[in-house]
């Protein structure tokens, strides 16, 4: 049986056609789609950070420590292994996607914060001019929010 190889130009934007699905998957019925390079990166991002290491099937470098340090103690080192987990699973797993700031705020410096943590991430992709900032909200019940 024969297949005819249809050659797709992915430099065109067609608006009716998605190329991934959106974060969060609670839409009713169906998924949300993406329909940019962008949008897509922006869920890529969102899902490498809630996915703990050893989480994906054959892939147990996929994701980063993020959830396993809400248990740790709230000390100076806390904010290095935040920034590192962060910044090598996105070098590695996505390494179109650039971080242009990384903010991690804690109690320590914010005594108002109702959450423990509060990680801001910046981030362009490669070859676009757009930029967006992923927000993270951590307490004691693990990753309580994300925007």
């Amino acid at each position: 049986m024969a297949y005819n190889i249809i050659e797709v130009d992915t430099n065109v934007q067609n608006p009716n056609r998605a190329i991934g699905v959106k974060f969060p998957f609670n839409s009713p019925g169906i998924f949300k789609k993406t329909f940019t390079t962008f949008d897509q990166a922006s869920t890529n991002v969102k899902s490498l950070l809630l996915t703990r290491k050893g989480e994906r099937y054959e892939q147990p470098n996929f994701g980063t420590d993020l959830l396993n340090i809400v248990f740790e103690p709230n000390v100076n080192a806390l904010k290095d292994f935040i920034h590192t987990t962060i910044t090598d699973a996105i070098n590695f797993w996505l390494p179109y996607v650039d971080i242009t700031e990384l903010i991690i705020v804690t109690m320590e410096d914010d005594p108002t914060m109702i959450h423990n943590i509060k990680i801001s991430i910046k981030f362009t992709v490669t070859g676009t001019d757009s930029e967006e900032t992923i927000t993270l909200f951590a307490g004691q019940d693990g990753i309580l929010k994300i925007e």
